[in-house]
């Protein structure tokens, strides 16, 4: 072991490098032994086990400082070149060669260059197969660095070199191929700052070396011959395919070089198949050479074939020459035999208690590039040539659709959507015979797998199980797998209605008829809302719901044989109409599947069989004289029991708004049915009042009542209303937030915590509530509803619901409502002021002793289950929250359910009030004291009640009519973005801390779920500036149908001082928040907002100087790496915008005091192709790579679990916005980072 005093700093020149006369590094194998000694006491003391911390972190800076010497690259050069000594000591002296190529290169002359770079040569032409792997692609990766930097300019004889190279051996060939593929995916398919700032030169000389001399004369034939980077005529497509045939030819199924040269070549193939030109695939006969790779059974060599294949086949924009050569060979009978009998290979050994991983991903592989191929076909069907073995292929496309695993499937899945639009392939007699099977499929599949009990052995879930970790991930791709399935189902109905309607409601007849069979019958006692009949019913249900929705599409675009059509509409509107009869005979005990039944007819009367008055009237009946009895020994049950009635009410609604004339013709029995069904079921407020708005809708909308008695019937219904919001005593009680509580029977709150000692109780939901708590538990319960807010929210929906603005009935609810505006805004802003403020401890709580405060904070803390992050079920939670009601945390719920209530109820009235635009936006001076009410105290509400405010806000925002928003918007955008800002900086801010100071084995699951909220929050609130400033967005057209004459919003903001400011200051402060969505959406905000900003202005200062800090600020923070696209864009345009600020504000930063380097970058970007995005970013980036001495593209985000790795084909099908992953103590030390402006 090396003690720390041993390690010194490096000497001023190493004795085994020397200089040249010109200065540039040369080598010298002279001495050194004693440097080399320091070098290799440093590599051991930080892999020693036994060194203590202070010993490696003087080990790690003596090498991180030798890297910066002078004659850095002449001693990397000689300890990599030397065999005899330690492969880390060599991998070492490779890393000096790369910290010079990457942050040297550019000081060095053409002499330096060249001989850093015959350094790189003379190592990759030495290499030997006893040199470890990791050193061999060390070597290859200076190589490339180099090339990204030197090739086709000052290196020209690049491709000479590697041809000589892969003439000499195997393991020189895996250099080559580390190059060619590596310089294939930098130039032209990643992000690369490097190879971005001569993107273009690159790219012309990866095309001269990669295509046949012959093809590139015929193709590009005005192309600068004398670009002369190639040697020989063949080119690398032709070279890698003769290698791969070798290899084929080759033990390669025991010689483990062979294979893994045959998959390194492929894998260099897939790199261009992205960008090389289809002509250069078909001249190399590439696709003949990578299928006899398929058809070997060694699966990496398959899994690499298949990979080349699916990089060809997933290119968009061939010509119609470039399809039939390059695809339809795929569709030849010996490919789509050798493509079948492959996936049937996979299909051996696929079973998910035993699986073999490698022919499974085999099998996924296989799964994209049929899907890819099929969408081909969909494309161009009618140059698929004649010999073409299609129904194999589709025959494919059909296995692969039925396989257990839903991952396998769902490419094909998605395919088939495509496919079944196209009227060719619809109409093909081998699709044609297919479409049973396709229904078939599609229905067995809508079921809710997610709902599946865990100890279920049912394959398909379990391999949902194996494929997909996390549990939001699971749902977000499930309900894709069903989207596409009721997508089929619907192309198959609108291609076949009656006869595809017809197998859908017998399947539909027969599951009904079967639903207990061989199960117990149903008992309240063995309720559960994901039982197999359930789940069964849902899947059937759903089936219906997407044949339905064919049906209708199939409604609104047939005409071609009116009378054949118009038979084929009354035949499937009397077989819906005798199913559903015969459904609404039936009855069912359990209130899950009742639930789902009373949706479907509902479905049924107001969407297909609108013309069927008489089948209203009987569903209407239906529902009337529903009841499921409730069980209180079943809470959950009880529940599902409720949900029936309130769902009846609802739908009953609907009808309503759907047939009201036939309603109002049996207005008086349905009167005198509703008083009954009111008095037997002793129906409770909520009840009552949804009874209330069902007569309501009949009288507002029908046609055949007299005006002058509609208004008179609902003046008297809406009376209620106004006498309710205008009485003196509500109003007294509403004066202050005292008597706000005394309303609610919280005035004696803090003196019922305190001598009820809920301090000093550690779980409430043990604690039982004794007769005093219950009985201040319920008065605050009956206090709270009566209040207006039920009646006024209930028969808002029922004036405004589903109703055109501009419709008779819509103009005559304007005109109802119109004299009740004034009367109900004062008291229900004071109701949002006071629900709010009952949030803010620090104003309305703050004389409580501070340990009562706590309990108040914790009163008002939400208990809520987040899907991926909640560690039971939906169900469980619930059920606890339920079981809970009666104790210490029950009483809490109610406090703060009842406020919730309050302040939600509130902002659906102000946004229903809305709808009546001029009527509302209009009132004199109520933008002030709404802005006040809203935002006055939202910074103590918690950030998922300010998500609730900030959905009405928008809808206030973006529904203030043109003409009024100079008055009306900016208090509102003001206060909005304000408390905003405000907000979401301190919980992010507070969130960090969190994750600072949380330990290893503490509970994440509050922050995990605090954090996905804020998250949300983040980017609700930077999807609405997007909005706001669209410039593609333009009002409404005018009620004459004329382009409107109004100023688009992002107009009046720009021109609006007072309500951009608070906007760019949100925009600023977003640009450090900790969300990459969020992020990105407020990066290309203010970037096109740029061009707006060019003459010297305060806004273009703030750009140049807040704004820019920002950027580079987060630029340099590894979590920022997925924004760094946009983030480098951003600093780019603001350094043109201004030649003086941003300079400043660069040079200040560490690590940039070189006024040349800077000066020079900067002239260089800014005699750059503006339009050339990424060249743009290239040079930013470059630019500042050397802040604080870390190269920006290479830092990671923070260490998070790592996920099972999925294809890009995979993640489009599970993408979700993922909740997010609490890091502990794992984040990088960026103090010096967050404070290089030297801001306080």
């Amino acid at each position: 072991m090396m003690d720390s005093g041993a390690i010194k700093p490096p000497p001023n020149s190493l004795s085994n490098g020397g200089s040249s006369p010109d200065g540039h590094a040369t080598p010298n194998h002279g001495g050194g032994d004693k440097d080399l000694s320091q070098v290799l006491q440093a590599l051991q003391a930080i892999y020693d086990p036994a060194s203590n911390n202070t010993t490696r972190r003087r080990a790690s800076e003596y090498l991180e400082e030798a890297k910066r010497h002078p004659e850095a690259p002449s001693l990397g050069h000689t300890l990599a070149l030397d065999k005899a000594q330690p492969a880390q000591l060599r991998h070492y002296g490779l890393s000096m060669l790369e910290h010079s190529i990457k942050y040297s290169w550019e000081d060095y002359t053409a002499a330096q260059g060249e001989a850093v770079r015959n350094y790189v040569v003379e190592l990759a032409q030495n290499v030997t197969e006893q040199d470890p792997v990791y050193l061999r692609n060390k070597i290859a990766q200076l190589w490339t660095e180099i090339a990204k930097r030197s090739w086709a300019a000052e290196w020209m004889n690049m491709d000479q070199q590697l041809v000589g190279l892969w003439r000499t051996s195997l393991h020189h060939q895996g250099v080559v191929l580390y190059v060619l593929e590596t310089l294939s995916e930098e130039v032209f398919n990643r992000e690369d700052t490097t190879a971005g700032l001569r993107g273009s030169e690159l790219g012309r000389a990866c095309v001269e070396i990669f295509t046949p001399a012959a093809v590139l004369t015929d193709e590009l034939p005005s192309r600068d011959t004398n670009l002369e980077v190639r040697y020989g005529d063949e080119g690398w497509l032709k070279r890698l395919c003769v290698n791969l045939d070798w290899c084929l030819a080759q033990d390669y199924q025991n010689d483990e070089r062979v294979r893994l040269c045959a998959v390194k070549t492929m894998s260099t193939l897939r790199a261009a198949m992205t960008w090389v030109m289809p002509k250069a695939i078909v001249a190399v006969q590439l696709i003949e050479h990578v299928c006899k790779a398929l058809a070997v059974p060694v699966v990496p060599l398959q899994q690499a074939s298949v990979g080349v294949l699916q990089a060809i086949y997933s290119r968009h924009h061939l010509h119609d020459e470039e399809f039939v050569e390059l695809v339809c060979p795929m569709f030849t009978p010996g490919t789509v035999t050798l493509l079948r009998e492959v996936y049937g290979w996979t299909l051996a050994d696929m079973n998910v208690h035993d699986l073999n991983d490698e022919k499974y991903v085999l099998c996924k592989k296989l799964s994209e590039l049929a899907s890819s191929l099929g969408n081909y076909i969909e494309q161009k069907p009618t140059l698929v040539p004649e010999g073409s073995d299609l129904p194999g292929i589709f025959g494919l496309l059909f296995d692969i659709l039925r396989n257990p695993s839903l991952v396998v499937s769902i490419p094909i899945l998605h395919c088939w959507t495509k496919l079944l639009r196209s009227r060719i392939v619809r109409d093909s007699d081998v699709v044609t015979q297919m479409i049973g099977g396709l229904l078939a499929t599609c229905c067995e599949r809508l079921i809710r797998y997610e709902s599946f009990p865990e100890d279920s052995q049912d394959p398909t879930y379990l391999f949902l199980l194996e494929d997909i970790d996390t549990v939001p991930e699971r749902h977000a791709f499930i309900g894709n797998y069903r989207r596409f399935c009721a997508d089929i189902i619907e192309v198959l109905v609108r291609r076949t209605p009656v006869e595809a309607m017809e197998h859908i409601l017998g399947q539909a007849t027969t599951m009904f008829q079967n639903l207990y069979r061989d199960r117990p019958a149903f008992t309240p006692s063995t309720f559960d809302k994901n039982s197999i009949p359930v789940l069964l019913v849902d899947a059937q249900a759903t089936v219906i719901d997407a044949g339905l929705k064919g049906y209708l599409k199939w409604l609104s675009h047939h005409g071609e044989d009116p009378q054949e059509d118009e038979r084929k509409r009354n035949v499937l509107e009397d077989s819906f109409e005798q199913w559903s009869s015969q459904l609404l005979q039936a009855r069912f005990e359990d209130p899950e599947i009742e639930k789902k039944v009373i949706q479907l007819m509902s479905t049924f009367s107001t969407k297909a069989l609108p013309n069927r008055p008489a089948f209203a009237l009987n569903f209407l009946e239906y529902m009337l004289n529903t009841h499921v009895p409730e069980d209180p020994a079943f809470p959950a049950y009880s529940e599902s029991a409720k949900d029936v009635e309130r769902l009846c009410s609802l739908e009953m609604q609907k009808l309503a708004m759907m047939f009201p004339d036939t309603f109002m013709a049996v207005f008086e029995d349905l009167e005198r049915k509703v008083n009954e069904v009111i008095s037997s079921q002793k129906a409770d407020d909520r009840q009552r009042m949804a009874f209330s708005a069902f007569l309501f809708i009949i009288i507002h909308r029908n046609t055949t009542l007299d005006n002058a008695v509609r208004e008179q019937r609902l003046e008297g219904i809406l009376g209620q209303v106004k006498d309710a919001w205008q009485n003196e005593d509500f109003t007294k009680s509403l004066s202050t937030f005292q008597s706000f509580c005394g309303v609610l029977e919280m005035d004696r709150l803090p003196e019922f915590l305190s001598t009820h000692n809920f301090q000093n109780v550690q779980d409430w939901s043990e604690q039982p509530l004794d007769e005093e708590g219950q009985a201040m538990q319920k008065a605050i319960m009956d206090r709270s509803q009566l209040l207006p807010l039920r009646l006024t929210k209930t028969l808002l929906a029922a004036s405004i619901e589903k109703l055109r603005d501009g419709s008779a009935a819509y103009e005559t609810a304007a005109v109802l409502w119109a004299d009740a505006i004034p009367i109900i805004l004062p008291n229900i802003l004071q109701l949002i002021s006071h629900a709010q403020a009952f949030y803010n401890i620090d104003t309305n709580w703050s004389h409580l002793p501070p340990e009562l405060q706590q309990v108040v904070r914790k009163v008002l803390t939400d208990r809520f289950w987040q899907a991926g992050i909640s560690t039971e079920s939906r169900d469980d939670f619930f059920s606890r929250v339920s079981g809970s009601k009666s104790t210490y945390e029950g009483f809490a719920s109610t406090v703060r359910g009842t406020v919730r209530q309050i302040r939600e109820s509130s902002y659906y009235i102000i946004y229903s009030l809305t709808r009546f635009r001029d009527f509302f936006y209009g009132i004199r001076d109520l933008p002030e004291p709404l802005s006040q009410a809203l935002f006055g105290n939202a910074h103590a509400l918690s950030a998922h009640h300010v998500s609730v405010m900030l959905s009405v806000s928008t809808h206030l925002i973006e529904g203030c009519p043109p003409a009024l928003r100079k008055d009306f918007l900016p208090p509102m955008i003001q206060g909005l973005f304000r408390e905003l800002d405000r907000k979401i900086s301190s919980e992010w801010e507070i969130l960090g801390q969190q994750i600072q100071e949380s330990g290893e084995n503490d509970n994440l699951t509050d922050e995990m779920k605090n954090e996905s909220i804020l998250r949300q929050l983040t980017y609700s609130s930077a999807a609405l500036v997007s909005v706001l400033l669209d410039f593609s967005k333009t009002e409404p057209p005018a009620a004459d149908g004329s382009p409107s004459q109004d100023e688009p919003m992002w107009k009046f903001i720009l021109t609006n001082g007072t309500v951009l400011e608070p906007l760019l200051l949100f925009c600023n402060s977003a640009i450090r928040f900790r969300d990459t969505r969020s992020a990105v959406v407020i990066l290309r905000v203010l970037r096109q907002l740029i061009p707006r900003f060019r003459s010297r202005s305060g806004v273009r200062d703030f750009y140049c100087n807040n704004i820019l800090k920002n950027a580079i600020t987060s630029l340099h923070e590894p979590y920022f790496v997925d924004c760094q696209k946009e983030l480098a864009s951003l600093i780019a345009a603001i350094i043109h915008l201004d030649e003086d600020i941003p300079r400043s504000i660069l040079l200040s930063l560490p690590g940039m005091g070189d006024v040349y380097r800077v000066d020079r970058q900067l002239a260089k970007l800014r005699g750059a192709n503006r339009s050339d995005d990424r060249l743009q970013r290239s040079i930013v980036l470059n630019l500042l790579s050397s802040v604080r001495g870390v190269s920006i593209h290479e830092q990671g985000k923070i260490e998070r679990k790592t996920p099972k790795k999925k294809t890009a084909f995979e993640q489009q099908y599970m993408s979700v916005d993922q909740p997010a992953t609490i890091v502990r103590g794992t984040s990088p030390g960026l103090a010096g980072v967050a404070d290089m402006f030297g801001d306080a």
